[in-house]
């Protein structure tokens, strides 16, 4: 499975599409892989971060490696918006990969699930961002 998302490889297992003993496994991968990315990105963006910062790295520049709640939302909103958020994005994944379902044509479902993360980003992101994927929020 190429899912890199904790709360879908979870949802996989607990409907027995995915083996309860590789989710360790997986989970500590895909947290693994977003430490790596955020210190790619830190080390790509090194000069740019400094530059903004003048040298003192800031809360400023954390957005770029963590998603955080706007000023306005509650714990509670917040709560339902991830639960929301994530909940769209794995009926999604669901309908997709289900043999039963009319089959989008070969190689076209990470193309189709990519649209879902884009569209939930563009539709809720304005309360906390693309944090769909507690991969991103805990790891960096």
């Amino acid at each position: 499975g190429g899912h890199v998302n904790p709360a879908v490889s979870m949802a996989l297992a607990v409907l027995g599409r995915f083996s309860w003993s590789k989710f360790p496994l997986y989970v500590t991968a895909q947290l693994l892989g977003a430490f790596m990315g955020a210190g790619t990105v830190f080390g790509l963006y090194y000069d740019a971060f400094m530059y903004v910062s003048k040298g003192n790295l800031t809360l400023q520049l954390a957005g770029v490696f963590a998603t955080f709640p706007s000023p306005h939302l509650s714990i509670g909103n917040g709560f339902v918006d991830q639960l929301i958020g994530t909940a769209a994005l794995l009926v999604c994944i669901l309908a997709v990969i289900d043999k039963r379902n009319n089959p989008a044509p070969r190689g076209m479902q990470p193309f189709l699930i990519g649209l879902v993360v884009v569209l939930i980003g563009l539709s809720m992101g304005f309360n906390a961002g693309y944090a769909v994927n507690p991969a991103r929020s805990l790891a960096p």
